[in-house]
């Protein structure tokens, strides 16, 4: 794997009070996609999916607000009229701002 060097790692990113990975929001909770931490095959597939920076999403289910154990659960994000469930080890790599 070739590692992007225009694009921030999980362990570089400055997390803030406007930024930080989508795992982290709760349900009901909108905002931006800012970046996509993945590898290029995984980001290619997303974007496909229409998951790219500038995505406006919700939170409809999951997150850090669900009753269930929240690694158990994905998360179920509404793009539009589109609905995506994510894996929370996706979702832990994905840049977001409220």
């Amino acid at each position: 794997m070739i590692a992007n060097i225009n694009s921030p790692t999980p362990e570089t990113v400055f997390r803030s009070e406007k930024v930080d990975y989508l795992c982290h929001f709760s349900e009901g909770q909108s905002g931006t996609i800012v970046d996509l931490v993945l590898e290029p095959e995984l980001q290619g597939r997303l974007m496909g999916m229409g998951l790219f920076a500038g995505t406006r999403f919700r939170v409809l289910q999951g997150g850090n607000s669900s009753k269930i154990k929240s690694s158990a659960r994905p998360m179920l994000l509404a793009i539009g009229n589109t609905r995506i469930a994510l894996g929370q080890s996706i979702a832990s790599k994905i840049l977001v701002e409220k």
